[in-house]
């Protein structure tokens, strides 16, 4: 008997519970289907700023008057601060010069921002001010070389011909002073390739350091590949001044490699052997120099690498 008394008692305490919450629930359901008129703040956060150009307080803040339903203010209270940011791009806001640099534009962007955001109806939403504005000063700048960046592994025998280059070979900055002056270089981000066999040609981004703008983000990468091959030419050993000795070998092979386009039009005459003098009184040997071979050849070594030599009496 008691026992049947507990489970009546229990289920009476869980349907009074299950009323409560369905009576809670209907209440918020009235109260959010109300319409309230409240002040909310917005973060406003500048983008497509000229590259030229900075914001230096791009977190600014406006106060916006909102009426509309509780359930459509949920899409704001539910937000974390920085989802309430509201994205000007000044490429819309169509801003013009006040003075030397302050800038305004019309206000509107922001009520359209605002009620995208919540789902409400413009005519719903005002600003104090018709006009916003906002300061914007001119960076240093400076043109500076762009630098490829490649990882290429080649097939066999085929590697660059000539450097990689850019397409433009270089842009202009903005930044700081102190960031501007110690950029001497602007590199690509690095560009990978397996299996190359031909001419590589690819857009690729510019590795911005941070501080600094351009107007461009990407360039044109070029890379041309040829076949190689491998090739000696026998080349006299010169000396220098009027020095006379005579040199034991008086010749050096030089090992290279030349693109097969290029094989038939580098011969011995395009390369040039100097034997270095300048310790001659103090060692039994000389060290043997190239001092002029093809832009077009990648040498490999020179045998031998050094010469004996006996002194010629004037």
């Amino acid at each position: 008997m008691a026992k049947e008394q507990q489970r009546k008692g229990v289920s009476g305490f869980t349907k009074l519970i299950f009323f409560i919450l369905i009576a809670g629930l209907l209440w918020l359901i009235i109260k959010l289907s109300d319409t309230y008129t409240v002040n909310v703040p917005f973060a406003i956060h500048y983008v497509d700023i000229p590259a030229s150009q900075l914001i230096e307080n791009n977190d600014e803040e406006v106060n916006v008057t909102v009426t509309t339903t509780g359930f459509k203010l949920l899409n704001y209270y539910f937000k974390t601060k920085r989802n309430r940011k509201l994205d000007i791009s000044l490429k819309e806001a169509k801003y013009k010069k006040i003075e030397d640099k302050t800038y305004s534009y019309n206000s509107r962007i922001i009520i359209d921002k605002v009620g995208e955001m919540l789902s409400s109806n413009t005519t719903d939403i005002t600003i104090a001010d018709d006009v916003m504005y906002f300061t914007m000063s001119r960076l240093a700048s400076k043109k500076v070389k762009i630098v490829p960046v490649t990882n290429f592994s080649f097939d066999k025998q085929y590697g660059y011909y000539g450097e990689p280059s850019s397409t433009p070979d270089s842009i202009t900055v903005y930044g700081s002073v102190d960031n501007v002056n110690k950029t001497k270089e602007i590199r690509t981000k690095i560009i990978t390739r397996k299996n190359v066999n031909q001419n590589i040609v690819t857009k690729v981004k510019i590795d911005l350091s941070e501080g600094l703008n351009a107007d461009i983000d990407e360039v044109e990468v070029s890379a041309n590949v040829e076949k190689f091959t491998e090739s000696e030419a026998i080349v006299p050993i010169t000396l220098p001044g009027n020095i006379k000795l005579h040199l034991y070998p008086d010749k050096v092979a030089v090992r290279y490699k030349v693109a097969m386009k290029d094989y038939a039009i580098i011969n011995n005459l395009s390369f040039k052997a100097v034997a270095d003098t300048t310790d001659m009184l103090f060692n039994d040997v000389l060290p043997v120099h190239l001092v002029l071979y093809p832009s077009n050849t990648q040498i490999i070594g020179i045998d031998p690498k050094e010469i004996e030599f006996i002194i010629v009496q004037q």
